[in-house]
């Protein structure tokens, strides 16, 4: 009896090793094949001829004949302040150390916007549990969406308070923001249905303010592959 039972486990576990062996196999493969997709970010390129170190806070400076300067391969946001959906004041030094989401967007928007919003509601969620993850979107028509307004409009997209900005304030502002600081057309259009023009896209920003890409935010493939990329820099930011 006692060699019967001890021939039934020798079976199982046999059975057992030989299922595990090649499924081992098959995930590794897998996984190296899947590996060799993922698109790294170009690191910090140094022109020749300029000397390299770090600062007291981490980041990295170029100096030339004495010259000293924050490097920075990629195009850095200027510092801006505005009203939120929850009628207070949103400064974006708040964003640094966090991967964010930007885009430019109006309530009345009857084109991209919803689109634009479903896809960036796949993004709160994909990283609802990752405080380090914020998504900012600006009002170009600030005189009709009031803080009111876009408290209304965060609802209707289930934003989470703390998570997904709606921000309004001076038009001008926004505008030169959208334009300088982001590198994106917004401007005002023929003062009819479509009296506002903007951009499509998705902007990616690091927790330096860096910009690290551009997505159409009406495509979900593109919107799946910016999360992708989203994934690659937290695991860095985090390193």
């Amino acid at each position: 009896m006692a060699m019967n039972k001890k021939m039934a486990i020798s079976s199982v576990v046999g059975i057992v090793i030989a299922v595990l062996i090649p499924l081992s196999a098959v995930l590794f493969f897998k996984y190296k094949e899947q590996s060799r997709n993922i698109v790294e970010f170009p690191q910090s390129y140094y022109p020749i001829g300029w000397d390299t170190a770090r600062d007291e806070t981490g980041k990295i400076q170029l100096s030339k004949k004495g010259k000293v300067v924050i490097d920075t391969s990629y195009h850095s946001v200027p510092s801006f302040q505005f009203n939120s959906q929850d009628g207070q004041l949103f400064k974006s030094e708040s964003l640094k150390g966090n991967l964010y989401v930007a885009e430019f967007f109006f309530a009345s928007c009857p084109g991209i916007c919803p689109i634009m919003n479903g896809n960036m509601q796949r993004v709160q969620q994909e990283f609802l549990g990752d405080d380090n993850v914020k998504i900012i979107s600006f009002s170009i028509d600030p005189e009709r969406d009031s803080v009111k307004a876009l408290k209304q409009y965060a609802d209707k997209m289930n934003a989470i308070s703390g998570k997904w900005y709606f921000l309004t304030g001076d038009k001008q502002a926004i505008f030169d923001l959208g334009k300088q600081g982001y590198k994106l057309t917004t401007q005002q259009g023929d003062g009819g249905s479509k009296d506002f023009e903007h951009s499509d896209k998705m902007i990616l920003i690091d927790g330096d303010g860096h910009i690290r890409g551009y997505y159409n935010g009406t495509d979900s493939a593109a919107v799946k592959d910016m999360m992708g990329d989203m994934v690659l820099i937290l695991s860095r930011m985090r390193k």
